[in-house]
């Protein structure tokens, strides 16, 4: 379905002012969830591993104690960014189904 089609079919951008239209479209864009959402937190993990690995953690004992706690704080940030995006994507579905709602043959 063309962008066009969505936008015939919507009766909430009908009410809309074209500039107001236009905007909402960008911001619908510009929010839609992403594959790299968590990127950052993945990569904060792999420094953690590679940190881990080098010959000084495993002389110094408190060097090392320190790395499992950063370890354990970025998994904890982790489930929390993943149970966040869960949230996200659905608060996102459930905006764009009201600005763009499916077509009456396209409901299932």
């Amino acid at each position: 379905m063309s962008w066009q089609e969505i936008l015939k079919t919507s009766d909430f951008l009908t009410k809309l002012e074209p500039k107001q239209k236009k905007r909402i479209k960008k911001l619908m864009q510009a929010s839609q969830p992403t594959e790299y959402f968590g990127k950052d937190m993945t990569q904060l993990g792999t420094l953690i591993s590679e940190m881990q690995g080098l010959d000084m953690m495993k002389v110094d004992k408190n060097l090392t104690k320190k790395m499992e706690n950063f370890e354990e704080k970025n998994l904890e940030i982790v489930a929390s960014a993943a149970e966040l995006r869960k949230d996200y994507e659905v608060l996102y579905g459930q905006i764009r189904n009201m600005v763009y709602p499916k077509k009456k043959r396209d409901k299932k």
